[in-house]
């Protein structure tokens, strides 16, 4: 089992250092060796995905350490999707950044390789829940990361381009998040026969899913205004949803728990 978890520490590394190699060579311009990068990245993290799989029998979501494996590994196939769609392509380098990033944050956290899931997880929302959360977290992070790009812009297209693409990522996002909340209400329901117990880690949850309808319903008056409403809004519900994902799980004095197998 000691082999397997140096594999597996060598292949996390491998995919951060593919994926920050591809976000270098898009900002200089080497759009094909970025291409090159991001995929060999991907399907590092693809198999880091099967491995986790097999040595814990099921669908590994039940860790700090499952979810970010995964939510990097949604990252380049939600950029081609949406590339496909509508997205510019100026876009990559934020996908490609944002997958590094999650990448690098699963390299620091413990690797539970006998993990198994408890009761409370023996349920059909498990897989669905945590996929859904996992898009909409990854979309609202790369929407994020395209709004402090705009405030380092000057020139009003670029800025306006910026605008546009974040706000496309969470109208894309927000049902996913929307689904994540509800289904988990239902699973609680089913494990411990209640659809909410205003536990830390659902309460953050509500928080951060207000804060998103606020960004995407609040805005009115004039153009300035609006955006000022959606920068402020969009801030406070990325940060709601860092403290709802990481410090919930992470920071022992705000443990959830009944979610403390998230940890």
């Amino acid at each position: 089992m000691t082999g397997v978890v140096g594999l597996v520490d060598w292949v996390v590394w491998l995919c951060a250092l593919s994926y920050a190699a591809s976000w270098l060579f898009l900002v200089l311009g080497r759009r094909a060796s970025a291409s090159v990068c991001l995929w060999s990245g991907w399907i590092g993290n693809v198999l880091l995905f099967a491995i986790n799989w097999a040595l814990a029998g099921e669908p590994p979501f039940g860790n700090m350490y499952h979810v970010h494996v995964f939510l990097a590994l949604c990252i380049p196939v939600l950029h081609a999707a949406w590339s496909r769609r509508s997205g510019p392509g100026w876009s990559a380098v934020y996908f490609a950044f944002a997958a590094a990033v999650v990448m690098v944050g699963a390299a620091f956290m413990g690797r539970d390789v006998h993990w198994r899931r408890m009761p409370a997880l023996q349920s059909p929302w498990f897989v669905p829940h945590v996929f859904a959360y996992m898009l909409s977290y990854a979309l609202a992070m790369l929407a994020f990361a395209m709004t402090v790009s705009k405030w380092l812009r000057r020139d009003a297209e670029v800025r306006a381009a910026h605008r546009d693409a974040a706000r496309q990522l969470i109208r894309m996002g927000f049902p996913l998040m929307t689904f994540g909340m509800l289904s988990g209400a239902l699973w609680a329901e089913e494990a411990w026969g209640a659809y909410w117990s205003w536990d830390p880690k659902e309460t953050w949850s509500l928080i951060t899913w207000v804060g998103y309808v606020a960004y995407l319903h609040g805005a009115f008056g004039p153009r300035a205004r609006r955006e000022a409403w959606e920068d402020t809004t969009q801030t406070l519900a990325f940060v709601s949803l860092l403290w709802t994902f990481l410090l919930v799980n992470l920071v022992p004095r705000l443990a959830s728990i009944l979610h403390g197998y998230a940890r």
